[in-house]
């Protein structure tokens, strides 16, 4: 391979700007494949709302019919504990050996860029592409994906299954919705039955 893109992240739960996120990427950056990379848990979180194989699932529904080159890759699932960007990509480079990689992340990651693992030597091996985010300014030095700033993020799309927010819930794809709310129905199940097991 040539050039490859990398998308990671919690996608808990994906939406429909990561769709918009994957197709830009394909417009604008020239690559031969797309690797899109769940986390198991970020190392920046303390928690995912929703499982990493649930996670997983949705995002195989999502990419199967997209007809463009893209490989979901469970690496960091697999490892079973959040796991640093710099070791996917040395396991990105060792298994499919591209001459470049870009690695594509969001606005909001740049002031903490810098305390990454191994920031020093991630640098050395990909060229970062920054997703435009509301709000957050980017770096003349860095390159920019070409599309307006994404208005919903996964936060939003949790908040919005805590109160039943039907309009923020329609940038979730309609492929995976029901899903979605099913899984966030059974969490609240399960916490009231504790709060209650709790009381008693």
């Amino acid at each position: 391979m040539r050039k490859i893109a990398v998308f990671g992240g919690s996608f808990d739960p994906p939406h429909l700007g990561h769709l918009k996120i994957i197709q830009t990427a394909f417009d604008f950056l020239e690559i031969e494949n797309l690797f899109v990379v769940p986390t198991f848990l970020n190392p920046f979180k303390s928690y995912s709302l929703f499982s990493a194989n649930k996670r997983l699932e949705w995002l195989e529904i999502l990419t199967q019919d997209l007809p463009l080159p893209i490989t979901l890759l469970d690496y960091e699932i697999r490892q079973n504990k959040p796991t640093p960007t710099f070791e996917t990509i040395n396991f990105i480079s060792q298994t499919y050996n591209p001459q470049k990689i870009y690695l594509l992340i969001g606005a909001d990651n740049l002031k903490s860029l810098s305390k990454w693992y191994c920031y020093e030597n991630l640098k050395n091996k990909v060229e970062f592409v920054i997703i435009p985010r509301l709000d957050y300014q980017i770096d003349s030095s860095f390159k920019v994906l070409p599309m307006q700033p994404i208005h919903i993020s996964s936060t939003h799309i949790r908040e919005a299954l805590q109160k039943q927010d039907l309009k923020t819930l329609e940038f979730v794809p309609k492929a995976i919705i029901q899903d979605i709310l099913k899984e966030a129905n059974c969490k609240k199940t399960d916490n009231k039955q504790s709060i209650s097991s709790s009381k008693s």
